[in-house]
């Protein structure tokens, strides 16, 4: 089975950027800060708003990498996805800024470029296996 016919349309590629995004922004800006979360999140090493930074922007770069790939090497898709979100999460932090029950946090923007690395990279690992797996079912087609 090809894997770019598993591949959703670009409209969807796209929306799902969108519903992330939109979700980022709704979590980020306008709705209050949660009071009831526990303090650190797994492993007890960071804030628990650091790990949902990290989730939230990973799931941004996803998309963003899904949305960005065709057309575009796998190198050039994985940068443009990674800099798309860490500039996105700056962003929500200026607009954060001035807000009454918000504020600006670097540590935030790392925790949002640690996540969005990390999507990134796993996005490349899997572009390349799957590469690397159809290579190896076009060399097996043509020793036959």
């Amino acid at each position: 089975m090809e894997l770019d016919a598993l591949r959703p349309p670009t409209w969807l590629r796209w929306l799902a950027v969108a519903v992330v995004a939109g979700g980022i922004f709704y979590a980020s800006v306008l709705d209050s800060p949660s009071s009831g979360l526990p303090s650190l999140g797994p492993l007890g090493v960071f804030g628990i708003d650091k790990w949902l930074h990290a989730l939230a922007y990973a799931a941004l770069a996803g998309a963003l990498a899904g949305a960005l790939a065709p057309g575009r090497s796998p190198a050039v898709t994985a940068a443009l996805a990674a800099l798309l979100s860490v500039g996105y999460g700056v962003g929500i932090e200026f607009v954060q800024a001035p807000l009454a029950r918000r504020h600006f946090s670097v540590a935030d923007m790392l925790a949002d470029g640690v996540g969005a690395g990390a999507a990134v990279l796993g996005w490349r690992l899997l572009v390349n296996f799957a590469g690397g797996s159809r290579e190896r079912e076009k060399s097996s087609d043509v020793d036959s």
